[in-house]
């Protein structure tokens, strides 16, 4: 059973480059933890400081693309129990988009709460923002194709022929408590035979030391800076696409 100190010690291997950090987690792959996912949470927030910003991914794609209604307070995240855990913190902020939300705790959470675009990927989204700041991405105990999300947002920007922007509306409640029919979009696989497996890419960054390792606990932990990601991966969007997914073949 790992305590906090463990924690702390561990993670604090992590070199943050700014004042902001994303938080892609599985709890249980760290392997029991002394006072549950909180303690995890609390880890994170002292990692940054009381000057940092914490932000964990709240993701819920079924929310808006199939029953067409978010609540930027009671929609939940489907990203696992630290997410959900987090959602819930006093004071936590949430960022708009309705398919790609993140809570943020700490001392940017404001200012990511505003952080709106109608593209999830967009120059005014809460993945711009984490990229302008030059923020460091960390991911606990997961697979690299269920994580680093930010790997999209790179996609949209740079451009890529094996994904599109398709559009959602559907019932939006905000902080104003006042619901409004609202459009969102993003970017999205071109169809069914589109599978992401950004695996074979993530490994080549792993190798190069863009992407660094350390272990805590039972988890592997992976950890980059939003800059370095980017520039890095933008390289395999451009040059080598057939890195980051594969299309399967027709079933007749």
């Amino acid at each position: 059973m790992l305590t906090k100190k463990d924690l702390l010690d561990g993670f604090g291997k992590i070199k943050i480059e700014s004042d902001t950090i994303v938080v892609h987690t599985s709890y249980k792959s760290l392997g029991g933890v002394e006072g549950g996912a909180d303690t995890v949470i609390d880890v994170m927030r002292e990692l940054v400081g009381k000057n940092g910003t914490v932000m964990f991914p709240a993701f819920n794609f079924q929310s808006w693309t199939e029953t067409h209604y978010f609540d930027v307070l009671e929609t939940p995240s489907k990203m696992g129990a630290i997410t959900e855990i987090a959602r819930l913190r006093p004071n936590v902020k949430r960022t708009p988009h309705p398919i790609y939300s993140f809570s943020a705790l700490g001392a940017r959470a404001d200012e990511f709460s505003k952080a709106d675009d109608v593209e999830a990927y967009g120059p005014n989204s809460a993945f711009a923002l984490f990229h302008k700041i030059n923020g460091t991405i960390v991911s606990i105990g997961l697979d690299f194709n269920s994580t680093f999300s930010m790997h999209h947002y790179i996609e949209y920007n740079v451009g890529c022929d094996y994904r599109r922007v398709k559009e959602f509306s559907g019932i939006y409640m905000g902080y104003d408590r006042k619901p409004r029919i609202k459009l969102y979009s993003m970017f999205v696989r071109n169809n069914d035979r589109v599978k992401t497996y950004i695996n074979p890419g993530m490994d080549e960054l792993l190798a190069a030391g863009v992407i660094k390792e350390i272990q805590v606990g039972a988890a592997k932990v992976h950890f980059a800076t939003a800059n370095d990601f980017y520039d890095n991966m933008s390289v395999i969007v451009r040059e080598h696409p057939e890195k980051l997914h594969y299309i399967e073949e027709p079933k007749y």
